[in-house]
């Protein structure tokens, strides 16, 4: 169960403002308040070397990168402001850690589609190890900005995939070029790697049926099946986006995924056939899924204020219901999850976003379990 619950705050902005409403992105001119410090936070990713987590966020003044010191509770930033340009106002699903302790990453974006030809493209970017500033390396898809990305650590290849064109595009860090799949129609929250390098996600905007991608036969599979409830869950994220949440390798063989609608199923590499497990809470949205003590998931699911972690047991089927995202002194509900991460052995942290009157915080949780 959950003992314990806090949130930390970086910059927060109340607000009734619809930012969804707005057309052009906010300036310091137009919305000073919430171009500074209307915030979530979308994207979380544990680094052993220095201990730290390292947050993604979504920013309208593009200081979109920072790291947490869970000791000390302090946030600190990554400087991004001083490479950016103003259409780089988020790192979405997209902090990816290499073996050498590299940590890389890429911008996405919020403009609409009348400023698309103004807009240079999303970058891929790195942090070495030890440094405090990221350096871009490349823009692998004019125009379009980088909602995800993957990481073969093995191959040296990045996979990503692009907003608002939905294009899939692998870039090889060792000759720098970019292989674009070019516009499949679909797109995942994050996808996964399995174990024989195979790359998968979504494709058709009608379907969301499901592809594989081998890099070492050069060669694209299109499946005509997909997940449990595609069709209805495919626009829960955002328009047109597709029914995966979240996909996992669970070091056992399987990726496991997460459903927009809140289903957890289970994907045979071999087979590529599609296994229902559990809906672990009665609530959409399912994007925190991590392998937790050997034979269990954790997970991290819900929205509108009705947020949930559990673990489900690959050994018998089992959910066990840790309890609501509540902070345990002052009440405030977690809004929206978006990104689950684990720092030591029971405690993890949650990103939250799109939270409709206030900025999005960074929670923590102790689990007894």
């Amino acid at each position: 169960m959950i003992k314990n619950i806090k949130h930390y705050i970086l910059r927060d902005h109340q607000s009734d403002i619809v930012l969804s409403d707005m057309y052009e992105l906010p300036t310091r001119e137009s919305h000073p308040e919430i171009f500074d410090d209307n915030i979530a936070f979308v994207c979380l990713l544990p680094h052993p070397g220095d201990g730290k987590l390292y947050c993604g966020l979504t920013a309208y003044n593009t200081d979109v990168l920072y790291r947490f010191d869970t000791e000390s509770k302090e946030f600190e930033s990554l400087h991004y402001p001083e490479i950016a340009e103003p259409f780089e106002v988020k790192v979405h699903r997209s902090l990816e850690l290499a073996s050498d302790g590299t940590v890389y990453g890429a911008t996405a974006c919020l403009h609409s589609v009348s400023q698309r030809k103004q807009a240079p493209g999303g970058a891929l970017f790195k942090i070495k190890p030890g440094g405090d500033h990221a350096e871009k390396f490349a823009i692998p898809v004019e125009y379009d900005y980088i909602q995800t990305i993957s990481l073969d650590d093995e191959r040296q290849l990045i996979y990503g995939q692009t907003y608002p064109v939905f294009n899939a595009f692998s870039y090889d860090l060792k000759t720098g070029k970019t292989k674009n799949f070019g516009y499949v129609g679909s797109i995942t929250h994050i996808s996964a790697i399995d174990d024989s390098g195979c790359f998968w996600g979504t494709w058709n905007e009608n379907e969301h049926f499901l592809y594989k991608y081998d890099p070492d036969a050069d060669e694209m599979t299109w499946f005509h099946h997909s997940v449990p409830n595609a069709k209805a869950d495919s626009s829960r994220m955002y328009a047109g986006a597709g029914p995966v949440d979240t996909m996992i390798n669970g070091g056992d063989g399987y990726l496991y995924i997460g459903t927009c609608g809140g289903t957890l199923c289970r994907l045979d590499p071999k087979t590529a056939e599609v296994t229902y497990l559990a809906k672990p809470a009665p609530t959409a949205r399912l994007p925190g899924l991590i392998v937790w003590k050997d034979s269990l998931l954790l997970g991290c699911m819900g929205d509108d204020n009705d947020s949930v972690l559990f673990a489900y047991d690959r050994d018998n089927g089992s959910v066990h219901h840790l309890g609501p995202l509540v902070d345990t002194e002052t009440g405030l509900t977690l809004f929206r999850v978006h990104d689950l991460r684990l720092m030591g052995e029971n405690t993890v942290y949650v990103a939250e976003t799109d939270v409709p009157d206030r900025s999005g915080y960074l929670w923590e949780c102790e689990i007894g379990f």
